[in-house]
């Protein structure tokens, strides 16, 4: 599909759920192209698949859970993780590692380093694995390896060589970001992001920002360039030693880390009466009681990205009963794939109050 055409599409998709939950027309969204349309993603997992002693990549077909699509090489992602996964499969196919089921490559635009990470089956073979692995270093800019040995019940993470992470550097800020850590995927328009909502905060320069799902910090190290402070509530125990490595690697000393979840945080973040709340969910979406406490006890500003359209569209219909809509834009964070991004402004619609 072209790709002028597949942005246009997307627009609609937005356009019609939002007509649909607001039950209006909802037009003239904002969309803002991926500057880098092939081999821009910085990860990517694949599935081992054996058949009569051979190995190959595999993915999921969309919404099948037994159906597989065989991968050779992905065109979403650079040429570099490409040749890694290439020659990875080759060494569990040729040695062999029959407990290897599947590989993640992560790798940094900013400094072109990789990260490998297997999925086993047996910790015995995590030896022999680290010992063929670390010939690769030599060929790629590998960092690190780390073995993902499942023990029946869970994963666990166990590192074969070298660093357990990689760096990242958006528009000037360091962020490092664990094997298993959460980072957006396409730095091409994240950056587009980064600036689209320094744009919004900076008349905002010394309010208190609430960031509600701060992940490894990454907006809320942004805004805490921009704010007089910043509290960042995040719930996943293995983010915080990261987020709190990315304050000390950007020097950001006006940040608190609210270590739990976002409905047991907001209550006291909301005392501080925040002039910004930046809310970044996974697909689910704010969870009800969030945006009641939200309509009930108004900020002037919120900034809303969602990686799903439904959800977002559902969530601004229940924040409609305190806030406006002051602009809603598309961000494309995964050409040639049907997924979308939307970053959404809302203002306090002050209650009119008539005289009588």
């Amino acid at each position: 599909m072209d790709y002028g055409l597949e942005l246009e599409v997307k627009k609609g998709q937005v356009e019609e759920i939002m007509s649909r939950e607001f039950k209006r027309p909802f037009e003239g969204l904002s969309v803002t192209p991926s500057p880098e349309v092939w081999g821009y993603r910085n990860r990517i997992r694949l599935k081992v698949m054996r058949e009569g002693g051979a190995a190959r990549y595999v993915y999921n077909e969309p919404g099948e859970q037994a159906s597989f699509v065989t991968v050779d090489r992905c065109h979403l992602v650079p040429d570099r993780v490409n040749d890694i996964l290439a020659r990875t499969l080759e060494l569990i196919e040729g040695a062999p590692f029959p407990s290897v089921t599947g590989v993640e490559v992560r790798t940094s635009r900013s400094n072109g380093q990789s990260l490998l990470v297997c999925d086993i089956e047996s910790g015995a073979e995590a030896a022999a694995l680290a010992d063929g692995l670390a010939g690769l270093k030599g060929e790629f800019a590998l960092v690190g390896a780390v073995a993902s040995i499942y023990d029946g019940k869970r994963y666990r993470d166990e590192r074969l060589f070298g660093r357990e992470f990689l760096e990242e550097t958006v528009r000037g800020l360091t962020f490092r970001i664990g094997a298993r850590s959460f980072f957006q995927t396409n730095i091409s328009i994240l950056e587009k992001v980064f600036d689209a909502v320094v744009e919004v905060v900076t008349p905002q320069a010394e309010a208190t920002v609430v960031d509600l799902y701060s992940g490894l910090g990454t907006f809320g190290i942004l805004l805490a360039k921009k704010a007089r402070e910043v509290f960042g509530v995040e719930e996943a125990v293995e983010n915080i030693p990261f987020l709190k490595k990315n304050l000390a690697l950007n020097r950001v000393g006006n940040f608190a880390v609210c270590e739990g979840t976002t409905e047991e945080w907001l209550p006291e973040v909301l005392e501080r009466t925040p002039g910004v709340i930046f809310l970044d969910p996974p697909r689910k979406g704010v969870d009800p009681r969030i945006v009641r406490g939200l309509v009930d006890d108004p900020v002037p500003l919120i900034l809303y990205l969602s990686c799903n359209p439904t959800t977002l569209a559902r969530d601004l219909k229940g924040l409609g009963a305190a806030y406006s809509i002051a602009s809603l834009g598309v961000y494309d964070f995964f050409p040639h794939t049907p997924h979308i991004e939307t970053l959404a402004v809302l203002e306090y619609r002050k209650p009119v109050i008539l005289s009588i």
